[in-house]
């Protein structure tokens, strides 16, 4: 018997504990509409993270796990790169100026252009490729920031209106918060 009350205050207390609330504080301020079908986040890729292969090009993988197979195989991933205070879709040529020191020990200057592509992985993230015009250049690619966006199926379908190739309307289409 002493037993039974026992398990019957213990279960009693857990009730009145559970149920004690303290008072409640101020309404916080309204959140962000957003999409859940869509999901957009900036990535850094720095000097470092590029790797040279096939003696042509570099290139660097990025895990993104909001590229699920609904994504991968119906809906869209796109990826836009920083280029000056705008976003450019990839893929995308990318002009630029270099620098290098001669032989007389005097900075020259030349225009470059590097193409820059991409791959999405099926397993939940990106590749990138980054190819100079003249098909080698021992220099790594400098600090960049890449946008990725993977829409659902269930949206991406819906949205033919969207203008995929200008970050702003697709921000603007699917409420996304930079």
């Amino acid at each position: 018997m002493k037993k039974l009350s026992f398990i019957c205050m213990t279960v009693l207390a857990v009730f009145a504990m559970a149920s004690c609330r303290g008072p409640q504080g101020p309404q916080g301020p309204a959140g962000h509409d957003g999409n859940a079908n869509v999901s957009s986040s900036t990535v850094t890729i720095h000097t470092d993270d590029w790797e040279w292969v096939n003696d042509c090009q570099w290139t660097v993988t990025i895990d993104y796990p909001a590229i699920n197979s609904n994504v991968y195989n119906y809906g869209a991933v796109l990826v836009y790169m920083m280029v000056g205070n705008a976003w450019s879709q990839v893929p995308l040529t990318y002009y630029y100026q270099d620098s290098f020191i001669n032989d007389q020990g005097q900075e020259e200057i030349i225009n470059c252009a590097a193409s820059i592509e991409v791959a999405t992985l099926n397993d939940g993230g990106v590749q990138l490729f980054w190819t100079e015009s003249d098909f080698f250049d021992g220099a790594r690619p400098d600090k960049h920031d890449f946008k990725i966006v993977a829409i659902e199926a269930s949206v991406y379908n819906d949205r033919s209106d969207v203008d995929y190739s200008d970050y702003n309307a697709v921000k603007t289409a699917f409420q996304l918060a930079d």
